[in-house]
């Protein structure tokens, strides 16, 4: 196919002359008289080159250009300008227009070939270059970039094209989710390369089981990968469905077999979930609902990890099913609702802050407890998005309490849990500076607390975004101190401002000698770190005395006040500062 090129001339004879070269030449040509003209040819046939003369009545070349450059259907569309005028303005003015080249009358015919023929070339190069860029980009849209599996949106597709082929009353598919659940450990013990290489062993070696079981079965295998730490596995077109609780503990069995990772062998965790389509379901969002929820179950499974859908007991599957489908809602709907645990100084009790923790008020279910909602919130996504209100209306009520309090109160901070998929959200930082912007908070009264599970997970983004935090000049805190694997090498680089003390090593603290060591231990540890502590969990006058005596700086817990909502946490700040008496400043 020949190359289509537009010309604006409005010199008839140097127009009838140039159409009638580039025609011999072999192109498609169309001529317009005028800039105007020009314009309305480029937009009707959209050619691959624009031949322009500058002076030309109605619309000169520079507004002809210009106005290409502003429609994104023709402004990929090379220009070469002529003109008689060889002053340089002239020939600047065009190429910041966009020109590709410009000519001066009079031209030679080779140098307007030549010209041509490098226009068309480059032009080419790039609407190649745009191709290549096209597929690589709706392929990074489709798979996953460590293990070149489907991801989730892709598997999604393909999920639902296999309900299609099993029609109504067919069978399957059935899908079994493979979870790798010490993915932090190892991520902290081999870094992120060798992680990656260590799920492409999966991957691969997952793919391997479901081909051989596919063969077995006479079925298809597609394997992808559904989340962070999940790879999936759907079998389709079955004549007849295998055993889904025995082909799980086969799974799991095998995907636990050690992995070479860079001269060692490292022993992956794995929790299986399985499910088959029900006759019923036609949705893929549905049935992967379903394969979480199983998922979830094997996670909180004694001894071996596996479980399937249908082996859930009907009330529990159901209450956590909704819980699931529910929790996507539960944001919009207003659903959710901020709740405060007091913080106060151990040395005098008067309070300093809050721990802000989320609650979910379900319109039929009423409050669920976080130990239920959190972790399919975690697993599904919500996270993010709950952790962003959360963020945002604490902050909003730690303002509020300036406007409620005695202009002489010490102004309250406030503390905010980050859990692990939240803290490796990108957009966190943006959700971070949009809760102190809309609430007016200061930012050295926003504490964002993460545990030491979280923070392992990959050392050098968690010390990247930890310093991005500080430079907005928020208090950092590692939560649940003395229960995860923390490498003191690297505890020292994070810029914290506080540890706090898990509540597990509070709650025998007066009858257990360990329990002493280790709070003793840690309250040394954070000093020697020039960093502050606060005690969670704090029940009873001799736990507080015995942490102050250990040089403990604040205390949280039952003690001094349990989560409230807000309006409760108002009236207690108001009580607790009326007992106080008149504050100085």
């Amino acid at each position: 196919m020949s190359a289509r090129i537009v010309i604006a001339e409005d010199e008839s004879d140097i127009r009838a002359n140039l159409s009638r070269l580039l025609r011999i030449e072999g192109y498609e040509v169309w001529a317009a008289a005028n800039g105007r003209e020009a314009l309305a040819l480029v937009q009707e046939h959209l050619p691959d080159l624009l031949l322009s003369d500058v002076m030309m009545p109605e619309m000169t070349g520079h507004q002809l250009l210009q106005a290409l450059r502003l429609n994104p259907q023709t402004a990929h569309i090379p220009a070469i300008l002529l003109t008689a005028r060889a002053d340089r303005h002239d020939v600047r003015e065009g190429m910041n227009l966009g020109a590709d080249d410009y000519l001066t009358k009079p031209f030679q015919r080779d140098e307007l070939l030549a010209s041509i023929r490098s226009r068309l070339d480059r032009s080419a190069m790039q609407r190649l270059a745009a191709q290549r860029l096209a597929v690589q980009a709706r392929r990074l849209v489709h798979y996953d970039p460590v293990t070149d599996l489907p991801n989730r949106t892709h598997f999604q597709l393909l999920l639902e094209d296999a309900i299609k082929v099993s029609g109504d009353g067919g069978q399957g598919p059935a899908l079994w989710v493979v979870a790798l659940d010490n993915m932090a450990e190892m991520a902290q013990v081999l870094g992120t390369s060798p992680l990656d290489d260590c799920l492409r062993q999966l991957s691969r070696r997952l793919e391997e089981l479901g081909s051989d079981v596919a063969d077995d079965l006479a079925a298809r295998s597609t394997v992808a990968r559904l989340g962070d730490d999940k790879l999936v596995m759907m079998l389709s077109a079955l004549p007849q469905l295998p055993d889904i609780d025995a082909l799980a503990r086969r799974l799991q069995q095998d995907m636990e077999a050690p992995i070479a990772v860079e001269g060692s062998e490292h022993f992956p965790s794995i929790s299986v979930g399985a499910c088959v389509r029900p006759t019923h379901v036609t949705g893929a969002e549905i049935l992967i609902g379903q394969l979480e929820l199983a998922l979830l179950a094997a996670r909180g499974q004694p001894g071996q990890r596996v479980a399937s859908y249908q082996a859930l007991a009907t009330d529990e599957l159901s209450t956590r099913f909704r819980l699931h489908n529910d929790v996507h809602r539960a944001v919009e709907r207003g659903e959710l609702e901020a709740f405060f645990q007091p913080q106060v100084h151990a040395q005098d009790g008067q309070a300093v802050g809050f721990e802000a923790l989320m609650r979910w008020r379900h319109p039929e279910l009423g409050l669920v407890s976080p130990a239920r909602f959190i972790p399919i919130a975690e697993d599904n996504g919500r996270i993010v998005p709950m952790g962003a209100w959360m963020m945002l209306n604490a902050c909003l009520q730690a303002r509020r309490w300036d406007d409620q309090l005695p202009p002489s109160t010490p102004r309250m901070r406030v503390a905010v849990n980050l859990s692990s998929r939240q803290f490796m959200e990108p957009r966190l930082i943006d959700d971070v500076e949009a809760a102190l912007d809309m609430s007016g908070l200061e930012p050295e009264r926003l504490e964002l607390e993460i545990t030491e599970g979280t923070a392992m997970h990959d050392l050098q983004y968690t010390l990247t975004q930890l310093k991005r935090f500080k430079a907005l000049g928020l208090r950092l805190a590692i939560d649940d101190f003395g229960t995860g694997y923390s490498s003191l090498a690297y505890l020292k680089r994070f810029p914290l401002d506080v540890l706090k003390i898990d509540q597990s090593f509070v709650r025998q603290l007066c009858t257990d000698r360990e329990d002493q060591a280790i709070a003793r231990a840690v309250i040394g540890l954070a000093h020697s770190l020039g960093l502050s502590v606060i005690a969670e969990g704090v029940e009873t006058p001799e736990q507080h005395q015995l942490l102050l005596a250990m040089g403990c700086e604040e205390i949280q817990g039952y003690l001094h006040g349990r989560p409230m909502p807000a309006a409760e946490a108002t009236a207690w700040l108001q009580a607790h500062f009326k007992a106080r008496g008149p504050q100085t400043t």
